[in-house]
């Protein structure tokens, strides 16, 4: 497992006061913290893996002004990737850590316990299969991958989404050559040609075609969210849950009223363009591939497991002892969400 190597962070200071961030087109929702006006607001970290669109509704949360509203003060830090993200949290220099759920899977496989607070966001189509259409594979025929050699991160959401669209295309996991790539070298050796095609995010698949003049294709995905199912996560840990339980109910508020945001102002992405280097309409592009909803139900679960059975047959983990169904429900903190909305509560 990566050390932590506190030297690696970069911090960003946002020091967010009660209004001082929302903005003029804020749609009135109702109050979303009603404690006293001169209450000391809770102070709290939250670490980001990357800047990209996948933490639409926390970094809406801080533009927005909503954390400030429910009574917190927000650090920040940012990391590469949600793997170092969520081992600040675990070595506690972070209250919260945004997540994807991969990191999750593995990390409880190793036998850590980040606990999952909110699931506020989830997709099935913006990871992509990228090939070059020149190369003899036709975008709408899945199983044309077959004998290719086609680029991811090994380890990581884009490896397991190529290995559920293998199983989409009715393929082995044998039947394509997997080359491991970090993202910003699968657009290049697409376009010079040292593979076929590449398994990672929409932004990557858009670089690849300003890239390439316009000589790459994206796969279908038709059918693939039965098969894939990504999810984003706010993390803790038991130790806030026990000793910060008024910060907890905090970030619930928080992202739900980034939530609401999202869903009725239909300008939102203009608060986040600039953090993540994106134009609107390309957020709001990708995005539309998004379901914003902070929500626990068995489709989760289901997911969390499936994914933790693919690591463990790929040779990526261990088994651990135990029914895995029982140990990922055990990690999930439903209570402070079915407190203030029981009806997004669902699972067995």
């Amino acid at each position: 497992m990566t050390v932590f190597d506190p030297a690696g962070i970069r911090v960003n200071r946002r020091r967010l006061l009660a209004g001082a961030a929302v903005t003029a087109g804020m749609l009135a929702a109702g109050p979303l913290w009603t404690g006293r006006a001169q209450a000391a607001a809770a102070k709290a970290t939250l670490a980001y893996g990357s800047t990209g669109y996948t933490w639409a509704v926390p970094f809406v949360a801080e533009a927005a002004g909503t954390w400030a509203e429910a009574g917190v003060d927000l650090n920040t830090m940012e990391f590469e990737s949600g793997r170092d993200s969520m081992q600040a949290l675990l070595a506690g220099s972070a209250d919260f850590s945004a997540s994807t759920d991969t990191p999750v899977v593995f990390a409880v496989l190793q036998g850590l316990r980040p606990l999952i607070l909110v699931n506020y966001s989830r997709y099935s189509r913006d990871m992509k299969i990228v090939v070059r259409k020149d190369g003899g594979i036709d975008p709408a025929k899945p199983a044309s991958l077959k004998g290719r050699r086609i680029a991811t991160r090994v380890g990581t959401s884009g490896q397991y989404m190529l290995a559920k669209y293998l199983e989409f295309a009715g393929l082995a996991p044998g039947d394509v050559e997997v080359v491991d790539l970090t993202p910003n070298n699968m657009t290049s050796a697409l376009v010079r040609g040292d593979i076929d095609g590449f398994a990672w995010s929409s932004q990557s698949a858009a670089v690849a075609e300003r890239q390439s003049g316009g000589k790459t294709a994206v796969m279908t995905q038709d059918g693939l969210e039965k098969f894939f199912q990504s999810h984003q996560l706010l993390l803790t840990t038991e130790k806030v849950v026990k000793e910060k339980t008024e910060l907890v109910a905090g970030a619930i508020r928080a992202l739900q009223g980034a939530e609401r945001r999202i869903l009725a102002d239909g300008s939102w992405a203009d608060l986040i363009s600039r953090r993540i280097h994106t134009p609107p309409k390309e957020i709001l592009e990708a995005t539309s591939e998004f379901t914003f909803k902070i929500a626990f139900d068995d489709r989760f679960v289901d997911d969390l497991v499936a994914e933790a059975e693919w690591a463990i047959a790929a040779g990526l983990a261990k088994r651990p002892a135990g029914d895995l169904r029982a140990l990922f429900r055990g990690l999930i903190v439903d209570s402070p969400l079915k407190a203030v909305a029981p009806d997004r509560v669902t699972l067995s």
